[in-house]
C-alpha cells in the first residue's frame, strides 16, 4: 500500500459504520386489522349537487371525485331530517326522529332506552376516534368510554390530533372507526377577503333569483365546499400512511342540503337528499353508481354488518351491504322525512314521503309564514344570507323575484312532485285531477306513519303567521 494511502485508510476505519435505513420505516404496509378499518367524513350543510361527482365540475372537489371513481356513488341517499340535530341523532342511533326523541334542532334528550350505535363498534373491538362535529352536541360520544374525542368542531378542521393518535397506537391490528365531522360548509361562510373565486364561475341554484350579490355570496359557499374536499384529502393521506387503503372502508356524506332557499330546513330534494360515496378496495368495484334508495339511519347498521357484527332488529335502520357488495339494485321502497323547527326559528312543521319517482310533502300549517335564519339580519343571526336584501329590493319591481320570495315564505298544504322529470320540484301536481289517487295514497301513508311513531305535531317554538306579513 502506498505511504500516502495509509493515513486516509486510518481515518476511514475510525468512522462509525453507517447502516442503510430500513425500507420498512418508510414504505411498510400497515398490518392488516382483524376487521376492516372504517373512516367516515361528514360535511355540514353540503348540497348534493355541489361537487364534481354529482355534476358540479366548476367546483374543485378532486378528492370527492377520486373517492367516487374508486368506489360507489349513491344517487338516492337521504337524511331523516333537514337540520343538524335530528339528522345526526338519526345517523348515530339508526332511529327516525320520533323514535329517537330528537325531532327539532337543539333538542337534547333522547327517549329512555335509546342508545347510540357506537356501543356496537366498541363491543367489536374498535378503537373509536371522534373528531369534530359528528353529533349535534354529545349524542353518541358521552356513553362510550373508548371514544377518543379529539377536540371540538373547529372550522376549518385540523387533523393533527387524529394523526397523533394513529401514530401512537400500540396494537396496529386493532381496527379503527374514525368519525370525522367538518363544520364546513355550514354558515357563516368565509369572509370575502378569504375568497378568490370569480363570481362568473358560480352556477346559481335552481329556484333562485340571480343577482350580483347572490353570486358573491355563493363564491363563499364554494370556498367552504372546497375546504371540505381538502379535509377529505388530508384524511385519505392519513389512511394511506397509518391504516392502509386496502384495509379501509371510506365514506363521505353530509347531514343535509345547503343552507339556501328550498334547501336546508325543507323537505325538498335539495334539503334531504345527500351525497354518499363509499370506497372499499377489493370489495366494492370502482366507478359504481346506484339508484338504490338508502337512508342515513341505514349507514351505521351497514358498517356494523360489514364489520361482522349483528344488526339489531329493534332499530329503523337496515344494512345495505348487498347493494355495496352483491350488486343489489334496490334497498328501500319508501323514504320518510320530518322537519319540526329550531327552537324559535324555522317553525314550519312538515312531513314527506318518497316512493319511486314521486315525492309527497305535507305542510301541517300552511297558514304559517315560512322563515329561517337566512332571511334575518346580521344582528339577529350569524347565519343570515348576506345577499337577502338584494332579493327583497328586486322583488319591488321584478315579478320573477317577487314570485321567488312568495314561494319561499308561503307553502300549500300539500305538494306532489315527479322528482324524476321535475328534480327541483317546480311543478306541484297536488291539484292535478290525474294524480288524485296517487295523492290520496301517499297522504294516507304519511298519516299512518305519523300515528305509528307517535308524531304529536308539536312546534319547536312560537310560529309566525302569513296574515301578519306583506308578501311580495
Amino acid at each position: 500500500m502506498p505511504a500516502f494511502i495509509r493515513p486516509l485508510m486510518a481515518v476511514l476505519l475510525s468512522l462509525p459504520i453507517l447502516r442503510p435505513i430500513s425500507a420498512s420505516k418508510t414504505t411498510a404496509t400497515p398490518p392488516k386489522p382483524t376487521r376492516p378499518h372504517i373512516v367516515v367524513v361528514i360535511a355540514d350543510d353540503h348540497g348534493v349537487y355541489h361537487s364534481s361527482p354529482y355534476g358540479a365540475d366548476w367546483i374543485k372537489t378532486p378528492n370527492m371525485q377520486a373517492l367516487a371513481d374508486d368506489g360507489m356513488l349513491f344517487h338516492r341517499a337521504y337524511v331523516a331530517s333537514p337540520s343538524c340535530g335530528p339528522s345526526r341523532a338519526a345517523l348515530l342511533t339508526g332511529l327516525m326522529p320520533y323514535n329517537s326523541g330528537i325531532v327539532g334542532n337543539h333538542e337534547r334528550n333522547m327517549k329512555p332506552g335509546v342508545r347510540p350505535l357506537m356501543a356496537d363498534f366498541d363491543r367489536l373491538g374498535y378503537d373509536i376516534i371522534w373528531r369534530g362535529k359528528v353529533a349535534h352536541g354529545r349524542h353518541g360520544a358521552d356513553t362510550i368510554d373508548e371514544v377518543k374525542v379529539l377536540g371540538g368542531s373547529s372550522k376549518p378542521l385540523a387533523l393533527d390530533s387524529v394523526r397523533k393518535h394513529l401514530a401512537s397506537r400500540t396494537d396496529p391490528t386493532r381496527p379503527v372507526l374514525a368519525m370525522i365531522g367538518c363544520r364546513w360548509p355550514h354558515r357563516p361562510w368565509p369572509h370575502e377577503d378569504a375568497v378568490d373565486i370569480p363570481t362568473e364561475q358560480v352556477r346559481v341554484p335552481e329556484r333562485t333569483f340571480d343577482t350580483p350579490e347572490t353570486r358573491s355570496e355563493l363564491t363563499r359557499y364554494v370556498a367552504a365546499v372546497e375546504s371540505v374536499d381538502q379535509t377529505l384529502g388530508e384524511t385519505q393521506a392519513l389512511i394511506k400512511e397509518y391504516l392502509g387503503e386496502e384495509n379501509t372502508i371510506v365514506i363521505y356524506t353530509s347531514d343535509h342540503g345547503q343552507a339556501w332557499p328550498f334547501g336546508k330546513w325543507s323537505l325538498y330534494e335539495t334539503g334531504i337528499r345527500t351525497s354518499l360515496l363509499v370506497k372499499w378496495p377489493g370489495h366494492i368495484p370502482a366507478g359504481q353508481q346506484t339508484n338504490a334508495m338508502v337512508s342515513w339511519i341505514d349507514l351505521l347498521p351497514t358498517l356494523i354488518d360489514l364489520a361482522g357484527g349483528d344488526v339489531s332488529d329493534e332499530i329503523d335502520g337496515r344494512s345495505f351491504r348487498s347493494v355495496l357488495l352483491d350488486g343489489e339494485t334496490g334497498h328501500r321502497d319508501q323514504i320518510f322525512a320530518v322537519h319540526k323547527g329550531d327552537t324559535r326559528q324555522n317553525v314550519y312543521p312538515c312531513r314527506s314521503l318518497r316512493i319511486g319517482d314521486w315525492k309527497y310533502i305535507l305542510n301541517l300549517h300552511p297558514e304559517f309564514y315560512y322563515t329561517t335564519h337566512m332571511d334575518l339580519t346580521k344582528s339577529d343571526s350569524p347565519f343570515y344570507n348576506r345577499n337577502w336584501p338584494s332579493w327583497v329590493e328586486a322583488a319591488k319591481t321584478n315579478h320573477e323575484a317577487a314570485a321567488f320570495l312568495r314561494a319561499y315564505h308561503s307553502r300549500p298544504a300539500e305538494e306532489l312532485y315527479n322528482v324524476t322529470t321535475d328534480p327541483f320540484e317546480k311543478q306541484n301536481l297536488a291539484a292535478d285531477p290525474e294524480q288524485q289517487q296517487r295523492l290520496e295514497e301517499m297522504r294516507k301513508l304519511v298519516r299512518q306513519r305519523m300515528r305509528e311513531v307517535g308524531d304529536d305535531e308539536s312546534l319547536s317554538g312560537p310560529p309566525r303567521f302569513l296574515k301578519d306579513y306583506d308578501l311580495p
